[in-house]
């Protein structure tokens, strides 16, 4: 059976739309090299890091780590330029729109389009960019919050 992105799909972020870092609530949930990637960046601790930038996010018995949101919902390293750790953003950031979820076939896909105007717009990313960028989203495990900062 042949996937709806046999021939790769279009993706490019336009100018100025910053919809999948604001306006809707939500989860950026870090995995142990965003950690390190990211308070390397900054320049901090990895504790330092996870208790300035990030929240707890309780499941079960451990809590799981999410960037901040400020009141509006706006990731906390959004600024009116765009992302201010970009080059050292998290997987999940730099792996969307290429998710399990929104890959799931063309009407995901097509559905996101009303939120994303980047979705069938310039850059052709081929099978192997899609998949590897599912490959990268899903191979990393959350990082737990009680082995960050206890």
């Amino acid at each position: 059976m042949n996937c709806f992105y046999e021939e790769g799909l279009r993706f490019t972020c336009q100018s100025g739309c910053h919809y999948c870092c604001a306006v809707e609530p939500g989860f950026v949930f870090l995995n142990k090299e965003d950690i390190v990637r990211l308070s390397n960046y900054l320049m901090l601790s990895q504790k330092e890091f996870v208790l300035n930038y990030c929240r707890e996010v309780p499941f079960g018995s451990i809590s799981y780590i999410s960037l901040n949101e400020h009141k509006n919902h706006d990731c906390v390293f959004l600024e009116p330029t765009g992302c201010s750790v970009y080059p050292a953003r998290p997987v999940q950031c730099a792996t969307y729109p290429f998710w399990s979820t929104i890959l799931h076939d063309w009407d995901s896909w097509s559905k996101e389009k009303r939120w994303c105007p980047g979705i069938d717009e310039g850059k052709l990313h081929t099978k192997e960019e899609i998949d590897k960028n599912l490959h990268l989203r899903q191979k990393g495990q959350p990082a737990v919050w009680q082995e960050i900062v206890n």
